[in-house]
């Protein structure tokens, strides 16, 4: 029973999108884009926390995050320029303990098609 509730308390906490790396993320992409049409931030470290490497690993709760991102900031920009664009707006982040980065990334059209 202890382990469960131990088990619990972990998840909920690599989930958080309220720790400084998340904060961070938000902050400046917030700041990079101010047109934007959607942002979400989803923390996925929970997923990876018994993959080799993660056990030796200083950053176990804000290591891996999923980005949507929804903005004409992206207009005529190739898919890898995009995702360029946002690992260099996040390199501070990524050489303080953020290991992994998944990025969707899309104009307001684009957006519109997918809907």
């Amino acid at each position: 029973m202890l382990r469960q509730i131990v088990r619990q308390m972990s998840t909920a906490s690599n989930r958080s999108i309220e720790g400084p790396i998340a904060q961070s993320i938000n902050r400046k992409v917030r700041g990079r884009f101010p047109d934007l049409q959607h942002f979400a931030l989803f923390n996925d470290s929970y997923k990876h926390a018994g993959h080799h490497g993660m056990a030796e690993a200083e950053n176990k709760i804000e290591s891996h995050f999923r980005l949507e991102i929804v903005s004409d900031g992206f207009q005529g920009l190739t898919l890898p320029k995009r995702h360029r664009l946002i690992y260099n707006l996040l390199e501070d982040e990524l050489h303080s303990g953020l290991h992994a980065l998944q990025l969707q990334t899309r104009t307001s059209s684009e957006q519109a098609r997918k809907q």
